[in-house]
Parts: structure tokens; sequence; C-alpha cells
């Protein structure tokens, strides 16, 4: 069912209207999932996925998934902000505020503090979060989980999503101000998932991605199914302290010489920077330790001192315990 939770009018053209679509078993569901994609503009995987999500979602609602029966609730934001979105941009050019530092709102503030508020709102009902994103502007993700301090649910819903990574993220002051540091204050068990690079959609990242989201529903019990479960695999953690940034002492073009989710040995190459003037190679850039690949520079335009890549160097493997 689509519901529109805000409509803001605009001094030209339609009204800026936010929207939710949700699946409910009955009046008063044990499990209640929420799944935001769209917090900034260009992040074209998380929407595409929650589309699939819709999709499957109606058909499971009126019986064509007869693998499926929906016994809790699952709500799907698929863009958020959705002014940016419109022309292809992280932020909105209007007021260029990043909607995942405008929490928790203001339902009287300007149109990204209501946007922010509407969405805290229709989410603070919710059982378990996800959150969907890409890497940053001229980066690409490896896909995976990203959590904080995580309690016995949220390891729950990250081992039953099949992603083999698992990343630890430092708090910050500008984590409070997020959709995801509010969950986990409000004590909603949540993740978030990042994948891809922003302005692009990569469909076979997001039909994994989705299956894995689909898993799941049926783990948490939002959904039960006839088919049989998958093996439950072993996952890597990688502590926050310990990521490996590798920077740019040149300016110039960026050459890759892997892609991300690669798992690199020391000395093993990333790419080189090449000068845009004469051909020559400039720098060479190779792993500073054995580490996995999360986030590599996609756009090869580079200036002196920026990110190249980071790795994620310490690991614990194996089953959580529960």
């Amino acid at each position: 069912m689509k519901e529109i939770l805000l409509s803001i009018p605009t001094p030209f053209g339609p009204e800026i209207t936010l929207t939710k679509n949700s699946w409910e078993a009955n009046q008063t569901p044990d499990t209640v999932l929420s799944i935001v994609s769209g917090l900034h503009g260009d992040q074209m995987n998380g929407i595409y996925i929650n589309s699939l999500l819709t999709r499957f979602m109606d058909r499971v609602a009126c019986g064509q998934e007869p693998d499926y029966k929906l016994k809790g609730k699952v709500q799907v934001f698929p863009v958020v902000n959705i002014p940016a979105a419109q022309s292809g941009s992280p932020l909105w050019s209007f007021d260029d505020l990043d909607y995942d530092l405008a929490f928790p709102g203001n339902d009287k503030g300007e149109v990204t503090e209501r946007i922010a508020r509407a969405i805290l709102t229709h989410t603070s009902d919710s059982t378990h979060g996800i959150i969907l994103k890409t890497a940053d502007p001229l980066y690409e993700d490896a896909a995976h989980i990203q959590w904080m301090n995580p309690d016995r649910p949220a390891k729950k819903m990250a081992q039953s999503l099949g992603l083999g990574i698992t990343r630890k993220l430092s708090e910050s002051t500008t984590f409070q101000l997020s959709l995801f540091g509010h969950w986990l204050e409000n004590d909603i068990p949540a993740l978030t998932i990042s994948a891809g690079k922003p302005k692009a959609l990569d469909r076979p990242l997001c039909d994994s991605l989705f299956s894995g989201l689909q898993d799941l529903m049926t783990h948490l019990g939002v959904l039960t199914t006839t088919r049989t479960k998958k093996e439950v695999t072993k996952r890597t953690v990688f502590q926050a302290n310990k990521e490996r940034p590798v920077f740019s002492s040149h300016a110039g073009l960026f050459v890759a010489d892997v892609k991300v989710g690669a798992f690199l040995k020391k000395g093993e190459m990333i790419g080189n920077m090449t000068s845009i003037e004469t051909g020559e190679i400039l720098e060479e850039y190779a792993a500073p330790e054995d580490g996995y690949l999360v986030t590599r520079r996609h756009y090869p335009l580079t200036f002196e001192k920026e990110t190249i890549a980071i790795l994620l160097t310490d690991k614990k493997q194996g089953f959580w315990p529960f």
C-alpha cells in the first residue's frame, strides 16, 4: 500500500511528495522492518533495490508468490531526498544540506528538516531497520554491512543477509545527527548496507542484495517461506580502528589495477597515478599490509593528498555465537 507522508508545495511545478510503501499481515505485527533508501539523491542502487522489494511484496500480498506468506509488517521508503534525486545530485542544490545529517528534524522547520522528521516519525515503531546506501561521491564500495556496537538482534540480521564482510563504524559527532544513529539511540536494531558507486546502477549487485533482503525477512519472521533455508557461512568482521587509507602524493589520473572486494596481500598493486601532460607514471600504490579493499576511487581525476583506497585490515572470522 502506497501512503503519502508529506506534501510540500514548491514555487514552481508539482509538490515535493514523500511516500512509503507498506504491507502488514495484521493490526499488531510482532515484527516491523523499515528499509530506507535515497538519503542522498545519487544513490541509485538502494533506490532500485527498494523498487524490487516493492514489486516483490506486492506479489506476496496478492498471493502471486506461493512460496512466501506475509506474517509481520514491511515498510519501504524508496527516496528520502526527492529534490536531489530529480537532478541526480547527492544533495539538493537549493539548501545544499545533507539529509542524513538532519535528524531528528523538525515538523515545523525547513524542507529538509520536515522530511527528516517525517522519516523518523514513521519508523519509530520499527523493530528492525535497514539503510541502503552507496560509497561517497568519486568512490566505489564493495558490498558490505556497517554497524555500531551491535547487539544480538543486529548480529542475527547481518548473519542472514549473506554478505561476508562487516565493518564496524567509528562513532562521531555527526553520527548523532544521522537516521542510523537515532535508530540505535531508540534501541532499534539496525544495519547499513553500502554497495557500489553513486550515479550508477549495478543490476547484478542489486539482485544479489535483494536476495539477501528476502532471506533477512524470512529470518526475522516477517515472511514465512517453503523454500529451503540457506546454510550459514562464516563472516569476517573488521574493527573500526584498523582501517588503512592509501593517499595520493601526486595529482593526475588514477588508474586502478584491482576491483573493490579483493583481498590483497601486502605489496599487491592497487593502481598508479599517471601524468595527464606526459603519460608518465608518477606514483604506484601498493597495499601497505594484508587487507580487504572495501573502498576505491573510481573517478580518475585526482588531486594531491586525496584518498585512493581504504583497506580493512583487522578481522575476526567465524560464526557468531547466539
